[in-house]
């Protein structure tokens, strides 16, 4: 495991661009050899939308990524993730990324049966059910999509894996870990499991603004980025968007275990400049609560914590009664008893800020403030 980043200027989902480009990167920072053996590329996909909304990674790179490890010897080729609600495949073929991925040799899996892998280094978890699929893989790859996230800030190649857990299994994680801190340990614990061996990040559109993982706004940042160590990845791509990744709480919490990097300045860069996949103008997600926090004595950044913590609210006008959030919410507070059977909140003292709800409404009906 290196702590190298590969980057390359890529400014359109034009097929033979993104694969020239994912090819180059594999040639300045291979990915682990795969003549003979199975690979399994695990995508992002929230739930269906069409790409251009930058709501998962976009097909064409899910499709150049396939063809890649296929000529570069791989038996087989397998692409699976599990949508929180949605089906898997029925996703996959409604975004495009189904097309893309058996046109360019490979096959999708349908993520719904599950494993037990275990994690002895676990801090949280010792041990995960994840996908049947994760188990045959011999190599894994995350092709994450470059996004704000309200509850975590930022979300790229590590939280993505959290996809190898079947559907509202991942939902029940939150309830289980309700505490920030608590969810990034397993979320490192999760990628510890998982030990993928590669990943590339589609940063050619992004997600950017609160509205993120799922209700953001696309904003072009026009670059693609590899690596063999994760962190490294997810410490450079956040960093070239405006984060101080220190303070993005499970980045910091997975530098401080010491397994992927000793040191953020242990990373290195390779292909295009920083300068050229630079953006200044990225809409962050920020932690109040934490930044403040930090400058506050013992005690009082507690109560800071707590007085900036968000609560979803229901805007019963967009609502379009699909009951998704009803179905996600890990601790079973919404119900379909709003103005017109629309959704609401029933109990906002026992809400445990997991914002599942927010992440997986399509139709901007779920807003998160603070008061």
């Amino acid at each position: 495991m290196t702590k190298t980043v590969a980057l390359q200027k890529c400014n359109e989902y034009l097929f033979d661009d993104v694969y020239s480009c994912i090819r180059r990167m594999m040639e300045l920072l291979p990915p682990p050899d795969v003549k003979g053996k199975v690979v399994l590329l695990k995508p992002n996909i929230l739930y269906p939308k069409k790409p251009e909304l930058a709501v998962g990674t976009h097909p064409v790179v899910v499709g150049a990524a396939v063809k890649a490890f296929v000529e570069r010897g791989a038996e087989k080729v397998l692409v699976g993730e599990s949508p929180a609600i949605a089906n898997s495949t029925t996703s996959a073929k409604l975004t495009g990324m189904y097309d893309q991925v058996v046109y360019n040799g490979g096959e999708w899996a349908d993520f719904h049966e599950p494993v037990t892998v275990m994690c002895p280094e676990g801090v949280k978890v010792k041990q995960f059910e994840f996908a049947r699929q994760f188990e045959e893989a011999d190599i894994v790859v995350s092709l994450s999509k470059l996004k704000t996230h309200q509850l975590m800030s930022y979300t790229g190649a590590m939280k993505n894996l959290f996809g190898l857990v079947i559907g509202l299994n991942k939902a029940q994680q939150h309830y289980r870990f309700p505490n920030k801190e608590d969810f990034g340990n397993y979320i490192i614990d999760l990628n510890l499991a998982a030990n993928a061996d590669y990943a590339i990040m589609d940063a050619i559109v992004g997600m950017e603004g609160p509205g993120g993982p799922g209700s953001g706004d696309p904003k072009k940042l026009g670059f693609l980025a590899a690596s063999d160590n994760l962190l490294a990845l997810d410490w450079e791509c956040a960093s070239l968007v405006g984060y101080d990744p220190h303070r993005i709480m499970y980045l910091e919490q997975a530098l401080q275990r010491g397994h992927w990097l000793k040191s953020d300045k242990e990373i290195k860069t390779i292909g295009a400049s920083r300068e050229e996949c630079l953006c200044t103008t990225f809409k962050i997600v920020q932690d109040p609560a934490q930044t403040l926090g930090h400058m506050l004595p013992k005690g009082l950044d507690l109560l800071a914590k707590k007085y900036f913590i968000k609560t979803p609210h229901f805007n019963f006008k967009k609502c379009r009664t699909c009951g998704r959030c009803e179905q996600i919410c890990p601790a079973h507070l919404i119900d379909l008893e709003g103005p017109n059977g629309t959704a609401r909140l029933t109990d906002k003292t026992k809400c445990i800020h997991c914002f599942c709800c927010h992440e997986i409404c399509s139709f901007g009906a779920i807003k998160l403030r603070r008061f």
